[in-house]
């Protein structure tokens, strides 16, 4: 009953004014937004292996036309734990570019905590380059209140 609470909850935190776009390079004609945050969720534990080579030119091309455009990855579901430190030691490629998209482009990655920690993964148990939120829904509002553009992935 305690999993089933904590699911509503998050369900009930999904922001509900944000715009949502299929494809990142949608935004290439658009005009430049005050940020972007990408949401990710899936059951699929590989997703973001996956999906990395794709999404890091994506963002390089947002990147390349708007200067400086600040982008946020929140990741809250199965494929968010291959992002801890355990996770870090089987998939080293997956990490050395989440870290160098965190060092080196204005990109912000995090996790949610409440998903975590049903999986016993504690925040210390993610490296320093992985921002632990406690809830992935309410980063994500905490972005769209900002401007940022909502994408879902």
């Amino acid at each position: 009953m305690k999993q089933f609470t904590r699911i509503l909850y998050l369900i009930l935190l999904l922001p509900l004014n944000a715009v949502a776009f299929n494809d990142l390079t949608a935004l290439l004609n658009e005009k430049r937004p005050p940020g972007v945050v990408i949401e990710i969720t899936s059951g699929d534990p590989l997703y973001l292996k996956k999906i990395m080579p794709e999404l890091k030119n994506d963002i390089t091309k947002l990147q390349n036309k708007f200067k400086n455009l600040p982008v946020a990855i929140v990741s809250h579901a199965r494929e968010s734990l291959i992002l801890s430190k355990e996770g870090s030691l089987k998939h080293t490629k997956l990490h050395k570019q989440i870290k160098n998209l965190s060092n080196q482009s204005n990109t912000t990655v995090h996790v949610c905590g409440t998903y975590a920690s049903w999986f016993n993964i504690s925040e210390s148990e993610f490296p320093e380059y992985i921002n632990v939120s406690p809830a992935g829904p309410v980063q994500i509002d905490d972005y769209t209140e900002l401007g940022y553009t909502h994408i879902e992935l």
